[in-house]
């Protein structure tokens, strides 16, 4: 759950003093020669470690742009989502109309290597960072498609921009939303989505956010809207005590049947908008109980280029329920196969 915000200043200059008085002597007279930036990033890591805070980190220069990319929803790639199945990176889908699509990258597909290094044991983050590239540089993948042979394929990266939300009609009369994250216009995609299939005949509608991480508290409070005529969504409440009510806007469709699905991986604003619907009445949540993060950061970018996120409230429902290590139990339990990566 993140919400953009400006750098402030420290109000006492003795401690900052200390720091800075720490770092000299280390600089001048340490016995070996030191890296002066790698000091200051460890001393931000070791303040921030001292919170005890996982949602609480520091993101260096390059780990702050590919924030900045999975946040807005576009970044420059080939347009692959990955996961791991048997130990193997496997390719979950190519995203449509992208580099991977169009050449014939299909779901299911294992990848080998990505250009020289091999992907035994290699971690998701790790394969991310290998494929991702600026705009029409080139990556080659080798692909073992159904137990046969190793084949490449050398794709030119280009600029992706991830869907928030896909959806279809399921037997001509229910619509079904998967929303993948709340991205930057995510909400707008919801409703242009929603309203289309109610345009092909949908009489309800379900929507899917089963492993749906998160994202910005906005769109949380605006998707909630779309569905949601008035009243409060979500309260937010500050290290002072104080608690500010988030309440849904107008032109909310608060008519026709609603389904959430929910998951172990439905997290923060995937949370937040699952509990209004429950605590409002507004539908059914089905599915597993929900991660529970129940914390709100704000990403705070530094002169350096680098940027913190730190947790600066915490949230509750409109019924004033705490979801933080609890999360959201669903109405009807169903868990989710291993196996089920729809």
């Amino acid at each position: 759950m993140t919400l953009p915000k400006t750098g402030t200043s420290f109000e006492d200059a003795s401690d900052v003093s200390l720091i800075r008085d720490v770092l000299g002597e280390i600089s001048h007279g340490y016995v070996e020669k030191v890296d002066r930036d790698k000091l200051i990033n460890g001393a931000i890591d070791g303040m921030v470690k001292t919170l005890d805070d996982p949602y609480t980190r520091h993101l260096k220069k390059s780990d702050y742009s590919s924030f900045q990319e999975q946040t807005a929803g576009h970044f420059g790639g080939v347009g692959i989502e990955l996961g791991i199945r048997e130990d193997k990176l496997t390719v979950i889908a190519p995203i449509k109309d992208t580099p991977a699509d169009r050449a014939g990258v299909q779901a299911g597909d294992l990848i080998e290597k990505i250009n020289k290094t091999s992907t035994a044991g290699m971690p998701i983050e790790k394969a991310v960072k290998l494929i991702r590239g600026p705009e029409g540089s080139k990556v080659t993948l080798w692909f073992i498609r159904n137990g046969g042979k190793p084949f490449s394929k050398e794709l030119t990266r280009a600029a992706i921009k991830l869907p928030n939300v896909s959806g279809r009609l399921i037997d001509k009369t229910f619509g079904f939303i998967r929303v993948h994250a709340f991205n930057e216009n995510s909400a707008k995609d919801i409703r242009q989505e929603l309203d289309d299939l109610k345009a092909k005949g949908a009489k309800g509608v379900i929507i899917d956010l089963r492993n749906n991480p998160g994202g910005l508290l906005n769109e949380a409070v605006q998707v909630s809207s779309i569905f949601i005529k008035s009243g409060p969504i979500v309260r937010v409440k500050s290290r002072d005590g104080k608690t500010d009510t988030l309440s849904a806007s107008d032109n909310a469709d608060d008519k026709t049947p609603l389904v959430v699905l929910v998951s172990r991986g439905s997290a923060s604003a995937s949370e937040i908008f699952a509990a209004a619907v429950q605590d409002r009445n507004r539908g059914i949540i089905i599915g597993e109980k929900t991660f529970g993060k129940a914390s709100v950061q704000t990403v705070v970018p530094l002169p350096d280029g680098s940027g913190l996120v730190m947790t600066t409230a915490k949230y509750l429902t409109p019924k004033n329920r705490s979801l933080n290590k609890r999360g959201v139990t669903p109405d009807i339990t169903v868990k989710m196969k291993k196996k089920n990566w729809d």
